[in-house]
């Protein structure tokens, strides 16, 4: 029985699937500090390399990790808003020696559709980007955004190494649950969000309770919200003068060895 409770919260490596179509850009330009693609399949999307890396992207020692962003739904004109959550220098000095890269995502209509798409798109620029750590991937949505990163991570359960879920609503079965047991679940809903608490609530405390370090924060009247660095989590640090932050639970999962 040990062996196989162990066996379940183990993290099985994901062989990562190249495929053209993800790999030549139609459009692309550099911006400081994002590059800005456009793909043949109709993805477009924001990256963020730390400085080190942005001429030295083929590294493969480096191993920072990626943060990959969702929007909410039409709200692809906000793609940068939440990847810009994760650029900051505080951030970046603290997540890993090395900092980490983001990748803005934007929805090809006006909300996201399609996992499997998703997760080829991801996959394949971490194989364009060998700085990157194929083995630490997070991802972070709002709203349908939220709903859509718990989606893919359900059908892909060894792409993430975690996920922050702010106002999500996917519900999941427990054979989905089951499957992301390895995978480090942020799940944050409101009670006066109405529509949406009551399809995430559940599936929030389950993941709290059973995937591996991970959180369910439940407010009483926070509306429909993201999820911030600053954010507590209701868990004591070591340090007894403050309590843990979404940042600090973040750092604490993509710096895991």
């Amino acid at each position: 029985m040990a062996i196989l409770i162990a066996n379940a919260y183990t993290r099985k490596p994901l062989e990562f699937t190249f495929d053209a179509a993800y790999n030549q850009c139609v459009k692309s330009y550099d911006g400081n500090p994002w590059r800005y693609e456009e793909l043949p399949t109709g993805h477009k999307y924001y990256l963020y390399l730390p400085e080190d890396y942005r001429k030295d992207k083929d590294n493969e020692d480096a191993k920072i990790p990626l943060i990959v962003v969702f929007h909410g739904s039409c709200e692809k004109a906000a793609a940068l808003k939440y990847g810009r959550f994760f650029i900051g220098e505080d951030f970046q000095k603290k997540i890993y020696p090395k900092g980490a890269a983001v990748l803005a995502t934007m929805s090809r209509i006006d909300y996201y559709t399609d996992p499997a798409s998703m997760s080829l798109l991801i996959q394949n620029v971490v194989l364009k980007n060998k700085c990157i750590d194929p083995t630490n991937i997070i991802g972070y949505g709002f709203s349908q955004g939220a709903k859509f990163v718990a989606e893919v991570a359900c059908k892909e359960p060894r792409l993430f190494r975690g996920i922050i879920c702010g106002s999500g609503f996917y519900q999941m079965s427990t054979r989905e649950i089951l499957s992301i047991l390895p995978v480090s679940v942020y799940w944050a809903t409101s009670e006066n969000d109405k529509g949406i608490f009551e399809q995430s609530y559940k599936t929030g405390r389950r993941c709290g309770f059973l995937c591996r370090n991970s959180r369910y924060i439940q407010y009483k009247s926070r509306w429909h919200f993201y999820v911030e660095l600053k954010d507590e989590t209701g868990k004591k640090l070591k340090n007894p003068d403050r309590n843990e932050t979404m940042q600090d639970w973040l750092i604490s999962v993509v710096n895991r060895r």
